[in-house]
């Protein structure tokens, strides 16, 4: 069994070990995103910025490990439409890594996987047509006085990133947002081994206090 803490490792319980011995509570190190971003440093929300599944990969036990880098700026302004803090996203990238060996103590055994960052990501016609035709690429002044601003793939609000369950893809999903706070949501699947956004779909939140929660868990269906 294992609880896993994105800020710290898994702490992982053997529960028939091969030596008989008495079972004990294990620890192995993850290795860390560079930077995490505002909701994952300043909220303590790791998860908004990291991600992490157990898989079948080649026939064997994997472990998919993805996580988030934002680079943002803070506006000396408050948003006029969520009152929140005004923040500017400038560029994200994901970054995964693999381990097919539980090694204790260690994080040597997490293989580098794929980088991509959001301005080399390749969108299809098709796809472009849908994010264009989603109204995610839009976003309202963050000021009186501005303009609806239109948006690049890279200066999206992106959060919650989660290997797909099928070990056998290289997909990445997102939430994303064209401001922070904003209540309303999209989810983007991206194939990080091929560079391609695959898809982008409305999702629905439910906003409790100051952060929207976003309402989905992973599911293995998509495998079949």
């Amino acid at each position: 069994m294992g609880w896993v803490d994105l800020w710290s490792g898994i702490l992982l319980y053997d529960l028939c070990p091969e030596d008989q011995e008495r079972p004990m509570l294990r620890h192995m190190r993850l290795p860390l995103p560079m930077d995490l971003g505002k909701w994952a440093t300043e909220l303590g929300c790791t998860k908004s910025a990291s991600g992490i599944a157990s898989v079948i990969k080649g026939g064997k036990p994997c472990l998919k490990l993805v996580g988030l880098q934002i680079i943002e700026e803070r506006l000396p302004y408050d948003d006029i439409e969520t009152n929140m803090p005004c923040y500017t996203v400038n560029n994200w990238a994901i970054t995964t890594w693999s381990n097919t060996i539980v090694h204790f103590d260690s994080s040597d055994n997490w293989q580098d996987g794929f980088t991509v960052w959001a301005p080399d990501v390749i969108i299809s016609d098709t796809v472009r047509s849908k994010l264009l035709a989603s109204g995610l690429l839009h976003r309202k002044p963050s000021e009186d006085g501005e303009d609806t601003v239109e948006l690049a793939l890279q200066n999206l609000v992106v959060s919650d990133p989660t290997p797909s369950l099928n070990g056998e893809e290289e997909v990445v999903y997102l939430m994303a947002r064209p401001k922070y706070f904003h209540p309303k949501a999209w989810s983007l699947a991206i194939d990080i081994k091929n560079h391609t956004l695959l898809d982008v779909a409305e999702f629905g939140t439910a906003k409790e206090g100051v952060l929207p929660d976003v309402t989905y868990c992973s599911s293995s269906i998509s495998k079949y």
